[in-house]
């Protein structure tokens, strides 16, 4: 039997728009973290990127 379940693989991290909670960070590991106000004004003005803020929420596996 397959699955039919569509799995995400993701590459690297990178600002997605989702219908409910808006501008999110998509994780490698498949975490979503939503983003805070400021970090929004941030994306919004081109002064912070996904790969500077998957280093402010990045967790090491063993942790």
């Amino acid at each position: 039997m397959i699955d039919s379940l569509p799995v995400r693989e993701y590459q690297e991290s990178r600002i997605e728009d989702e219908p409910i909670l808006g501008p999110v960070l998509a994780l490698p590991d498949g975490r979503i973290q939503q983003l805070t106000w400021l970090e929004r004004i941030m994306v919004a003005l081109h002064l912070t990127n996904a790969k500077l803020l998957e280093a402010r929420y990045y967790k090491p596996a063993h942790s």
